[in-house]
């Protein structure tokens, strides 16, 4: 089931409109940044969008630490954005920090990338389960996934480590 509703998101994603994305990123960026969990933060773990994801990277102009994410031998790890930090996709086309500072234990604010979720806050990823077991092993004081409007269902059959968000933002068309 999950296998079918990736592959039909994926599917919608790279048939919508660039515009649509970009009028949901701004009004999802709005509602972070009014969000009082996010005010209050002081270390935010983000990503680097892939293909017609949610793109959070303007947040980063904020005054807060921001944390990327990073897949090793032994899971993702969160590295701290700084001035010389330097980006490389990985073997999953994801862009990485190739050095900093490891972060797992100071973010206290985790914005989570997810091809769905349900209305009950679980998320559907590629499948390959790192932000699951980052979560159930650093799991930081506010968890909450983005999303655009389409990305948003009802429910699915959930694996039992499947970790739930604290809430999600969702854009609208």
């Amino acid at each position: 089931m999950k296998d079918d509703i990736r592959r039909r998101i994926i599917e919608i994603r790279e048939q919508s409109s660039t515009q649509s994305f970009n009028n949901q990123n701004e009004e999802i960026i709005e509602m972070i940044e009014n969000d009082h969990e996010y005010q209050q933060a002081n270390c935010v773990g983000i990503y680097y969008p892939l293909k017609n994801e949610v793109n959070l990277l303007p947040l980063t102009k904020g005054e807060k630490k921001y944390a990327f994410p990073k897949v090793e031998k032994d899971g993702i790890h969160f590295y701290l954005l700084e001035n010389k930090t330097s980006f490389k996709k990985s073997k999953f086309g994801v862009l990485e920090p190739q050095e900093g500072a490891v972060a797992d234990e100071l973010i206290d604010y985790l914005l989570v990338p997810a091809l769905a979720i349900s209305k009950k806050g679980y998320r559907i990823g590629f499948g390959k389960g790192y932000y699951d077991r980052f979560l159930a092993q650093y799991r930081p004081k506010h968890v909450k996934g983005v999303i655009y409007d389409f990305q948003e269902i009802e429910d699915f059959l959930k694996d039992q480590h499947d970790q739930k968000l604290d809430a999600y933002f969702k854009g609208s068309k």
